[in-house]
């Protein structure tokens, strides 16, 4: 084997070891990239119309927001309530919030006719309005259901990992 030779040899395994330590760090930065975000984990109450208006306009453009609107007499509130708190621990750049529609100052009309109702905001833009979510789940809904919905209407995120 010539010099030239021993040297071509090593020099490849040199930029073989380069290239996987090179990949193994441009991963790492693009999954804290990735996962940089804010994340919340829990479901929100909201207090007021105010508290629900700063909610949407004023989070950052790219995180989802989910508002629950419930009263708590109304078939389907617990299971959107039980199928929230599960959902903010999977997906945690999410934010999950609830509010009473008597709060937001919506009509006993909109309350008894339109609730459980599932609101979702991007940017400050309403990109899924699911009243009375009851019609497409049924009363007694889990956490699998209402993630398998919304990721058919495509407004879930990829589940972090």
């Amino acid at each position: 084997m010539t010099l030239q030779e021993y040297n071509m040899i090593h020099n490849d395994e040199d930029d073989e070891e380069f290239l996987q330590r090179y990949r193994k760090q441009r991963m790492e930065e693009m999954r804290q990239q990735l996962y940089s975000g804010q994340q919340f984990k829990q479901v929100f109450e909201i207090t007021s119309g105010e508290a629900f208006l700063d909610t949407v306009d004023k989070e950052h453009k790219s995180t989802l927001i989910m508002i629950h609107i419930y009263e708590d007499d109304i078939p389907g509130t617990e299971s959107l309530n039980g199928c929230m708190i599960c959902l903010a621990a999977e997906y945690p750049t999410v934010k999950f919030c609830r509010v009473k529609s008597s709060l937001i100052g919506a009509s006993t009309r909109f309350t008894n006719n339109a609730l459980p109702a599932l609101l979702i905001y991007k940017a400050g833009e309403l990109i899924g309005n699911f009243v009375r979510i009851t019609d497409q789940l049924g009363e007694d809904f889990f956490a699998v259901d209402l993630e398998a919905f919304l990721q058919e209407c495509g407004l879930l995120p990829e589940k972090d990992l």
